[in-house]
This record gives structure tokens, C-alpha cells and sequence, in this order.
């Protein structure tokens, strides 16, 4: 039996509110592994330009106010998406899936507020097209590269026990994001065992998103080795302040 794709697996990035080290640490890893398959797993960009909570407690100021912050988080999150980029062409990487995620879509939210600023969508401000991704709305939940993994952002189930929730009640292999926490479950159904995983995040985890509460991220990347039968071997490496392994050797970031 042969390995009929490798593909490395980015969790929620929220550029530009990244974690530096974790980010530079997963690019070379691209280079490590050398996949022949990227999936991008969502809340790749952190949206809070957009975000409709900036204005729960004031007023929303006109259009032209809110625009040059949105400009500004757009050009950062494409220098980002162009990191990744050079990195996959480095190793000759052409096939890519991406699954919106739900900080993603507040763009889609933002354009419908504001039609005539159409090229503000998600998919179109951050060029996913142009770059070549396989596109999955958010929510959508669709095959990794033709395997018996399934995948999308993340979301429908949450709770403590979210990956179990997952396998219980999605009947497939699943993995996904959107926790930021890295878990993996597994369920024996008639059809056979079930499995799955939360991918942990790369995003910069001393920012204040809960106010203060102590959370359990990780940053992590995932490698999954697709068989010709669409069998599969999901790896998740732990990132610890900019320092992974792979194959015995040591992946700075």
C-alpha cells in the first residue's frame, strides 16, 4: 500500500493576531514534511475589524471610519496567506482546501450590511480563488482530499467533551478547529470505529479573548498520510514556544 497524499493541516491562524513563533514554526515544518496537500482549517484571519462585538457598547461610526481599520487587517491577512504561500511553492505544494470560519464570514456580514462592497467578502478580499484553494463555505463539512477524514471549521458541538460530541453524533472521521484545544475521541459504531480531532490553533494565546479566564490552547500542526484505499494517519504535533519535532529532528520557528 502506498501513501497517496501527505498534508499538512493548519489550525486557526487569526492573522494578524498570530503567534509569531508557532506560525514561523509551522511554515517550516511545509518545508520538513514537504506535503503534497495543504488544508487550511478556518478563523484563518481574526476578522475583528469586522467584528460586530467592537460595538456592542458604542455606537458604530460611518463607513468611512471603519474602512481604513478593514483595509488595514485585509493587507495584513494577505501578507500572511502570501507567507504561506512561498512555502508551499517551495515544495512544489499545488493542492489546497480551505473551511471558512465563522470570523471569516463576518466579512460575508460586513458586505451585507454594505452590497456595493462586494470585493469585501471573504473569499474575495483574501483571494482564495487567485490562490488556488478549494473553496467550503463555513459550516460545510467535505472530504480531505478524497479520504475518509472529513473536515470543516468547527462549531456545530462544543462543551468539555467536544471531540466525543463530534464522533457521537457525526457518524465519520472529523476533524476540525475552532476551540483552539487539542482533542481526539474515538466511537465504535456498527460501520466501525469513528475518530475524532480538535486541532489546537497558531493563534497568539496571550491575547485577552476571554477576559482574563485561563484556557486550555495549544498550538499545534497536523500531518495526515492518505492511503490509496482513503485510509489515514493523522499526526498532531505540539508547538511549545516556537519548537516542534518531526522524523527525530528539532523545528524551530
Amino acid at each position: 500500500m502506498k501513501i497517496k497524499e501527505r498534508v499538512v493541516v493548519f489550525p486557526d491562524i487569526h492573522f494578524p493576531n498570530h503567534d509569531e513563533k508557532a506560525f514561523k514554526c509551522a511554515l517550516n515544518v511545509i518545508k520538513a514534511v514537504k506535503p503534497t496537500a495543504f488544508l487550511l482549517i478556518g478563523d484563518t484571519i481574526d476578522g475583528e475589524s469586522v467584528s460586530h462585538w467592537q460595538w456592542s457598547k458604542k455606537k458604530r461610526p460611518p463607513l468611512e471610519y471603519q474602512l481604513p481599520a478593514i483595509d488595514k487587517e485585509i493587507k495584513a491577512g494577505n501578507e500572511g496567506l502570501d507567507r504561506i504561500d512561498k512555502a508551499l511553492a517551495k515544495v512544489k505544494c499545488t493542492k489546497k482546501q480551505f473551511a471558512q470560519g465563522n470570523h471569516e464570514i463576518w466579512f460575508d456580514h460586513f458586505v451585507e450590511e454594505n452590497p456595493y462592497l462586494e470585493d469585501y467578502t471573504s473569499r474575495r478580499a483574501f483571494k482564495f480563488d487567485e490562490r488556488g484553494y478549494e473553496w467550503h463555505p463555513y459550516g460545510e463539512v467535505f472530504k480531505v482530499f478524497g479520504s475518509k477524514l472529513y473536515a470543516y471549521h468547527g462549531g456545530h458541538y462544543m462543551g468539555i467533551a467536544h471531540a466525543r460530541t463530534h464522533a457521537l453524533q457525526m457518524g465519520c472521521n472529523i476533524i476540525y478547529g475552532h476551540t483552539h484545544d487539542s482533542q481526539k475521541a474515538v466511537i465504535t459504531h456498527i460501520s466501525g470505529p469513528h475518530m475524532a480531532y480538535s486541532m489546537g490553533c497558531l493563534t497568539d494565546m496571550s491575547k485577552d479573548y476571554l477576559k482574563g479566564r485561563p484556557t486550555n490552547w495549544t498550538h499545534n500542526v497536523g500531518l495526515v498520510d492518505i492511503f490509496e484505499n482513503g485510509n489515514f494517519n493523522l499526526m498532531v504535533l505540539d508547538i511549545n514556544d516556537g519548537v516542534t519535532t518531526y522524523g527525530g529532528k528539532i523545528i524551530r520557528g
